[in-house]
């Protein structure tokens, strides 16, 4: 009987690690370039948002891609709150979060500040787009690797069961 030399599937799982490190390259290079150009883009205004403080010591303010704080009034008695008693945060999506630092102004506030408008430029959103669709390639990747490993086990199958004979009956020495 003729031994069949086996498939050498190497140069597909190294295909498939290249490809997936590729990907994760762009992406990351395409978000750092993405948030690079944040800051070009032109920004709005979000006049007297409220934001409640009277069950709780911090809110989220509504629009994302925050800038920075313009004023702070009490809605109580339009009293200017200053900078000192509160504090911003701002998280990786460009949320920001009011923390009320003193007992003295537990009511309802209204906020205004600027965030970026993140719809001004098509350059910058045609950049989230692609950054957006790099980043779904990873549930095809997933299946480009069940795929693979399908095509390894068929290829084992075929090579351990196929071409044992030739014709019916036959028998190959």
């Amino acid at each position: 009987m003729e031994k069949k030399p086996a498939v050498d599937l190497t140069d597909l799982a190294l295909g498939i690690v290249v490809l997936g490190i590729v990907v994760a390259i762009g992406a990351t290079l395409l978000s750092t370039y993405q948030d690079s150009k944040l800051t070009d883009l032109t920004t709005y205004l979000t006049v007297n948002e409220t934001v409640d403080f009277t069950t709780d010591g911090s809110n989220q303010l509504a629009n994302g891609y925050f800038q920075s704080i313009i004023q702070v009034m009490n809605t109580s008695d339009s009293a200017i709150i200053t900078s000192g008693n509160y504090s911003v945060s701002v998280d990786v999506f460009g949320k920001a979060t009011l923390t009320n630092l003193t007992d003295t102004f537990p009511f309802e506030w209204d906020v205004t500040y600027s965030a970026y408008n993140t719809t001004s430029r098509a350059d910058y959103t045609l950049i989230g787009d692609a950054n957006t669709g790099l980043a779904e390639f990873g549930n095809w990747f997933k299946i480009l690797v069940i795929v693979g490993v399908a095509a390894v086990v068929l290829s084992l199958v075929f090579l351990a069961f196929g071409g044992r004979g030739q014709g019916s009956g036959g028998v190959n020495y």
